[in-house]
């Protein structure tokens, strides 16, 4: 059985007039085309779908009952092409970017949002891993965009613009070194293990010179978990820490020698070098480098 589009709407418009004159009239067809659509359609269904033996046609059981159906399948055909023709005037379809999990705040995560609902055509692809993992991948032209904490050198092999600024704090358990974190002198650093993010590059980390023992941690919940448990202290973006400070599973770490109270780390924007982003990247791109501070 093949049925006719054109079919269904002459079936449709003749049961909403009244008449096939009227429906004929509608479609700006003629009568006989009309009355020769629905009879094919009365062929192909095995069933009439009009009493014909009034001055005008009536719907018969069967007719009413596929009425229904009949208007809401071309209802979903004419969403179906209007989706179409959206997708069509699309220049991305599917959009692949990188976000290191130590950047996404929720400054990040709104951005993501706004996006969805101004682009709701479009496939997002979002990869959370360390920034050394996103830059692999930027280069490889298997992402579009990254968002992280990159070195100097990345420069080199990528496009690469500076965002935005995060806040950071030094933490450990309350319990670490017995609570003996206010104040720390070169001495007691010496004696103490420092955990950080695998490649990290910070402005200010003179501590990293001065800890007798330096543990990489890529993931930001297993370094999370140790500094908790007493493993070490670490250096990371208030906002990751926040709840655990408030919660008191974390304490902050003051040094004699360093008395900057809020280190700051400065994020990046990478992507494929020599390449331009799209408007929808681009929008991302503008919607970032707009913050200022996290």
């Amino acid at each position: 059985m093949k049925i006719q589009l054109d079919y269904l709407t002459s079936f449709i418009s003749a049961a909403e007039k009244g008449s096939f004159s009227a429906a004929a009239k509608e479609l700006k067809k003629s009568q006989a085309s009309v009355s020769i659509a629905i009879q094919n359609l009365e062929i192909d269904f095995g069933f009439e779908l009009f009493n014909r033996n009034k001055k005008y046609p009536v719907l018969t059981e069967k007719g009413k009952k596929l009425l229904k159906s009949t208007k809401l399948m071309m209802l979903q055909y004419n969403d179906f092409i209007s989706q179409s023709r959206a997708i069509e005037a699309i220049s991305d379809v599917k959009i692949r970017i990188g976000i290191d999990p130590l950047v996404c705040s929720e400054k990040i995560i709104k951005i993501i949002c706004e996006f969805s609902e101004l682009y709701p055509l479009v496939d997002l692809f979002i990869m959370q891993q360390n920034s050394k993992m996103l830059y692999n991948e930027v280069i490889e032209n298997k992402l579009d965009l990254a968002i992280g904490v990159f070195s100097d050198l990345d420069m080199l092999n990528c496009e690469f613009v500076g965002a935005f600024h995060m806040r950071s704090s030094w933490v450990a358990s309350p319990d670490y070194k017995n609570g003996d974190i206010s104040n720390v002198s070169i001495a007691n650093m010496a004696n103490s293990r420092l955990l950080t993010p695998m490649d990290l590059k910070c402005p200010v980390m003179s501590e990293l010179s001065v800890a007798g023992q330096v543990w990489y941690v890529e993931d930001i919940h297993t370094i999370l978990s140790f500094c908790r448990d007493g493993v070490g202290i670490c250096n990371l973006p208030n906002f990751v820490t926040k709840h655990d400070l408030n919660e008191g599973r974390l304490s902050k770490v003051s040094f004699a020698f360093n008395k900057l109270t809020d280190e700051q780390w400065v994020t990046s924007i990478i992507w494929p070098k020599n390449e331009s982003l799209s408007q929808k990247l681009n929008w991302i791109y503008k919607k970032i480098t707009d913050i200022e501070f996290i």
